[in-house]
């Protein structure tokens, strides 16, 4: 159907590096949650997120719930605006909590 500015164009699709950087960043959430409970487990830890705290506190094991809702949002959502740096941003701050992670365990 054609509107007042013409027939819709299709966008191209995103390239293959983009979709990377979406894996990236479900990878690096799994690795979050499984380090994080890790890391709570070993004594004088805690969670610096006041927010994720909040969770744990309220939902125990099941903390992770709210993350999940959040970060499947983003994965529908970031794809929409075509634009690259608030993904790699995510990737790079998220591969630096995992890291940080790590270095705890």
């Amino acid at each position: 159907m054609h509107g007042i500015r013409g027939p819709r164009r299709r966008r191209p699709p995103l390239p293959r590096s983009y979709w990377l950087l979406v894996i990236l960043f479900l990878g690096l959430q799994v690795g979050d949650i499984v380090t994080t409970n890790y890391a709570l487990a070993l004594p004088g830890v805690w969670e610096a997120n006041p927010v994720m705290a909040l969770y744990q506190s309220q939902l125990g094991a099941l903390w992770w719930l709210p993350k999940a809702a959040i970060v499947a949002w983003i994965c529908v959502a970031a794809p929409l605006t075509r634009r690259w740096w608030p993904m790699a941003f995510a990737v790079a701050y998220y591969g630096v909590l995992v890291a940080g992670n790590l270095a705890l365990l």
